[in-house]
């Protein structure tokens, strides 16, 4: 009796695999299976004074374009489960924090394989920092004085100077952003630095930069240049986007108004 059960089996089995309505054949299942496998990473909390969290749980860890979602734990590990072989974004995000990407992973998945992501990704509290101004003036990069023009030295660099509130000792991150539009911003810019800055008006050391440096990013001396400044977070977190071809910065605080300066002549 069991043989024959047995053998019927068999006879089913075969006619499902040969089937026309059965689209992956017995092989190939078996393969699809095979090429499966983890996906894992870790993500770590940043937060407005620049300290890793001691709970890194609850990142939303997701495949884009998919319903495929994970969340971390305490310490920031998280875990994609039997994940088929291809190539993925994966976005991680947390209320009250930016959001991140990880553009392009491939993930073999042979032999269930498991795909590390090795180094720790970051995600920055939203910055809490305002400028209400952005200060300019002008120095000789050799003796660092500032406002030369009544001294009747010719300057060579400009100083920038981002004025907001600062509660506590520590730095802030305040990323800029220059152009030779008067439309300047996070999506258009023709270069960014990201610095940390006391809040204090007229500290001279805390963004000084020759003409060379404007030079070295495509302005010209004489020139009229544009620069917004934002709030940003103190771990590096910026993405760029293939599609749009921009880089993302998540953690930016609201902008300030724009000033401008005319680069010095050499």
């Amino acid at each position: 009796m069991k043989k024959s059960v047995i053998l019927l089996l068999l006879v089913f089995a075969a006619c499902g695999k040969n089937s026309p309505h059965n689209s992956v054949t017995v092989p190939d299942l078996i393969l699809a299976a095979n090429n499966r496998g983890n996906i894992t990473g870790t993500v770590l909390l940043y937060n407005n004074e620049g300290a890793v969290s001691a709970d890194n749980s609850a990142v939303t860890v997701s495949i884009d374009n998919n319903n495929v979602s994970t969340k971390t734990g305490a310490d920031g590990r998280w875990t994609l489960d039997s994940i088929p072989a291809g190539t993925y974004d994966i976005t991680y995000s947390k209320e009250g924090y930016g959001s991140g990407k990880l553009m392009g992973v491939n993930h073999a998945a042979t032999n269930h394989a498991t795909t590390l992501i090795s180094h720790s990704r970051s995600l920055n509290q939203l910055s809490n920092i305002a400028v209400t101004a952005i200060q300019t003036s002008f120095f000789d990069a050799n003796s660092n004085m500032a406002s030369l023009i009544q001294s009747g030295v010719a300057p060579n660099g400009v100083h920038i100077e981002p004025v907001f509130v600062n509660s506590s000792a520590t730095l802030k991150p305040i990323r800029l952003f220059f152009s030779d539009n008067a439309g300047v911003s996070a999506a258009n810019y023709s270069a960014t630095e990201k610095e940390r800055f006391s809040g204090k008006a007229n500290e001279m050391n805390d963004y000084n930069h020759s003409i060379a440096w404007f030079v070295s990013r495509g302005f010209k001396p004489g020139q009229t240049i544009y620069v917004k400044a934002y709030g940003d977070g103190f771990a590096n977190d910026e993405y760029d986007d293939p599609i749009t071809g921009l880089t993302v910065f998540p953690s930016l605080a609201a902008a300030s108004a724009v000033t401008s300066f005319v680069l010095p002549l050499k």
